[in-house]
């Protein structure tokens, strides 16, 4: 990338002091839009504020000390990783394992469709992880998801084993001399069970439901299942005896009510793990003693949904001697979560604790974890869940001598000595990974063991990706940084994850860089056109001030240097500090231009006064507001906002003409499972179907859902309000040019969509 400057330098722009100096009118009046937009009428300049100074304000709200966060060391000393621990081969059962990295099951939101299916599972295995361990939304059992399962979310839209592509995706994976595994599950919220002894409301996850001929059944139909599997080429299964899995059911005491005296009971740990052993004498009886049988299983576990009731829950104490005893089942090896009672979600991205400002922990209960006394005090709630489970693994590694792995924010790229130290100092044998791997970067691990860690595409941990409904996009399993998620192989994207080669020679001129700028840009120098992009600031839009308001857990400014990266290798040539107009881009004379402005922030019509000033969201940082403050607009900009004013002990008071549902528009559903209840806990004040209507000295006026009038202490009111559409330049040069417009100018919402329409326009050039 060749980068001409235009102004500032991006020394200094970067710095603190540069992003003092150059305001609000190069920030823009957004806050994660995907580039700076355009300045409406009436919103005075003003300088932004870096991320070291928001300690500078002096209130500080009482939960978000619960659990304090610290930086963690983030270096790399080890000059060769392809030489390091991450690098050595491992064994489950006698099945040798390339490299530490595992790609578990997970949720992948491809369709039953082979070529997607194919695609997505080899793009992975081509990546270079150690083993790929498909979902259990493929392991059809012929009489427990015919007899005995009710859908209560729809049709169940799920294929035989015979008739599924796993035949297929299992060749393709073995073409990367990648080993195959596949996870059997039985606790998918939407397909529920009906054992002899279930409730006619449904099941109750309770051990008691089911009836001694019920595990005979359920233990020959998982025989006949694996049986199938391996024929089709699999190298062994998983046993997901987690969360809220049938087999979990039996391991908890939480959970097994059965009587004292039952086999199957809570009596004692052989009893809480004859289920699970029944299973693996099932599958190595029908597939042969040397097939590997893998148990997934809760590492440590705490009652979420009645914090501190834990009399029944398993301490990572218990969790050993049920470790050990699998062992002795049979078990090859043990792949860790966070066991918690309530929020599915949690239970395998238990890193949204830490997803919200200010409130680490936030369980989406209302309630908060103390990580220092919680979960037996086992879990490292400082860093924001990077490497969570190491403590606990710590704890049952000495129990057992099969190899043991754990989920949870394992993502070495972050901080490469922290973990190769916990494999060598023996605390975890494997690393079980899935969204840095499968959604946000692919070539991920080959990446790392090429020492190129600043070109790994960084999971931004948004979880677009995990059942993200009423999406933006309608990707409902997408990824904020990588488009191609959900969308390869679809009507949208039918190349693949390939970009096209481009139609003939092109000079195409991006206009704008923010993520949506950037994404296309580099997507059409991927193309193999010749392409330049103009940004009047500097590279990045708003993810810098996003990530002073958001704090530094979704990786935003990690994202902006990776997009730099990009650019640079992709021989983009980048002017900054230059404002472009028609006439400029009329005597570049390019082919397409991709016009990435960035969005138009409305304004309140509302004048503020000296004692309650209205602040356009830009440049509520810049100076602390007083006690009482006012939020206008239910986005995600708005949202992140007031919870950012309230980790700072503000009140706060978030207002719009919308319904509360719309609240924390942007950010995705699984998200604000977790943030939205902290929200309300902590205080936040939420006025739907409302209107602000007047401004006074130290107070407001606005108008509720009930039509009454309200009068609201405010020191401040930050107009967060919804963004427009900033078409102008567009729709000046359209008809002189082949002119697309991209991210938040055409349709302002939030980075996923910016990058994925940008993605998609550039593909289409």
């Amino acid at each position: 990338m060749s980068e001409i400057k235009e102004g500032i330098s991006r020394r200094n722009f970067l710095g603190g002091a540069g992003l003092a100096a150059i305001g609000a009118g190069m920030l823009g009046n957004g806050m994660l839009a995907g580039c700076a937009p355009a300045k409406t009428a009436g919103e005075k300049e003003g300088s932004s504020v870096s991320s070291e100074s928001l300690g500078e304000w002096s209130g500080k709200s009482a939960y978000a000390q619960i659990n304090p966060q610290e930086e963690i060391d983030a270096s790399n000393s080890i000059d060769d990783l392809s030489k390091s621990e991450f690098a050595k081969p491992f064994n489950i059962g006698k099945i040798e394992i390339a490299n530490r990295f595992v790609k578990t099951a997970a949720t992948s939101g491809v369709s039953n469709d082979e070529v997607q299916a194919v695609g997505y599972f080899g793009n992975i295995a081509k990546g270079g992880v150690g083993a790929v361990f498909v979902e259990g939304s493929y392991a059809f059992f012929d009489k427990i998801d015919t007899e005995y399962t009710v859908s209560t979310m729809g049709p169940d839209t799920r294929l035989t084993i015979e008739a599924s592509p796993l035949e297929a995706v299992c060749k393709e994976i073995h073409s990367h001399n990648v080993p195959a595994f596949i996870q059997m599950k039985w606790g998918t919220p939407g397909l529920d069970n009906k054992w002899s002894n279930t409730p006619e409301t449904g099941t109750q996850y309770m051990a008691s439901e089911m009836s001694l001929d019920d595990i005979a059944m359920f233990a020959e139909d998982v025989a006949n299942a694996a049986k199938k599997l391996q024929a089709i080429g699999f190298d062994g299964i998983e046993i997901n005896a987690a969360g809220n899995n049938v087999p979990g059911w039996f391991l908890s005491r939480f959970r097994n009510d059965r009587p004292a005296d039952d086999p199957y009971g809570p009596a004692s740990f052989e009893g809480r793990t004859r289920f699970i052993g029944v299973l693996i004498s099932a599958i190595k009886t029908a597939c042969g003693e040397d097939f590997p049988v893998q148990v997934r299983m809760n590492g440590v576990e705490e009652n979420d949904t009645d914090l501190g009731q834990d009399e029944l829950i398993s301490s990572v104490e218990e969790s050993a001697e049920l470790a050990k005893c699998l062992e002795a089942a049979g078990a090859d090896s043990l792949h860790f979560i966070l066991g918690v009672m309530g929020n599915h979600n949690a239970q395998f991205m238990g890193d949204g604790y830490f997803s919200g400002v200010g409130v680490a922990g936030a369980n989406g209960f209302g309630t908060f974890f103390d990580f220092g006394k919680h979960f037996g005090g086992h879990l490292d709630g400082a860093h924001s869940g990077l490497g969570l489970m190491l403590g606990a693994t710590e704890v049952i590694k000495k129990a057992v001598s099969i190899p043991v792995g754990a989920a949870t924010y394992m993502d070495p790229a972050q901080a490469p000595d922290f973990f190769e130290s916990a494999l060598s100092d023996g605390r975890i044998d494997f690393l079980c990974i899935n969204r840095p791997v499968a959604n946000a970067d692919n070539e991920y691990v080959h990446k790392f063991f090429e020492n190129r860690l600043d070109e790994i595409r960084p999971c931004c941990r948004c979880l677009h990706c995990a059942a993200d409904f009423g999406n933006h996009m309608g990707t409902t399993e997408g990824c904020r940084v990588n488009a191609c998620k959900a969308r390869a192989f679809t009507d949208e994207m039918p190349e693949g994850y390939e970009v096209p080669v481009g139609d003939g020679d092109k000079k195409v001129m991006v206009i704008g860089g923010g993520p949506a700028g950037m994404e296309a840009a580099r997507v059409c120098a991927e193309c193999g056109y010749s392409v330049s992009l103009y940004e009047k600031g500097a590279l990045g839009g708003l993810l810098d001030f996003a990530e002073s308001v958001k704090g530094k857990h979704e990786h935003l400014v990690q994202l902006k240097d990776w997009f730099v990266r990009q650019l640079d290798l992709a021989g983009v040539e980048v002017v900054t500090g230059k404002e472009v107009d028609a006439a400029f881009v009329r005597e570049q004379k390019p082919d397409v231009v991709i016009v990435a402005v960035g969005g138009a922030r409305q304004e309140l019509g509302l004048s503020g006064t000296q004692a309650t000033p209205v602040v356009p969201i830009s440049e509520f940082l810049m100076n602390e507001p007083g006690e009482n403050v006012v939020v206008c607009g239910f986005n995600v900009q708005a949202y992140d906002a007031a919870m950012y004013l309230l980790a700072h002990g503000k009140r706060v008071t978030i207002v719009a003409n919308e319904p509360e549902e719309a609240l924390g528009k942007g950010q995705s559903a699984s998200l604000l499972g977790f943030t939205r209840p902290a929200f309300y806990a902590v205080g936040g004040r939420v006025l739907s179907m409302s209107t602000l209507d007047e401004v006074g000295d130290g107070e407001v006026k606005i108008t509720n859902s009930a039509g009454v009038q309200l009068t609201l202490k405010a020191d401040a009111v930050v107009n967060a309000v919804d963004m427009v559409p900033n078409t102008t330049l567009a729709d000046e040069l359209s008809g002189e040019f082949d002119v697309k417009c991209v991210g938040d100018c055409a349709d302002p919402w939030d980075i996923q969509a910016a990058i994925a329409t940008a993605n998609l326009a550039a593909r289409a050039c």
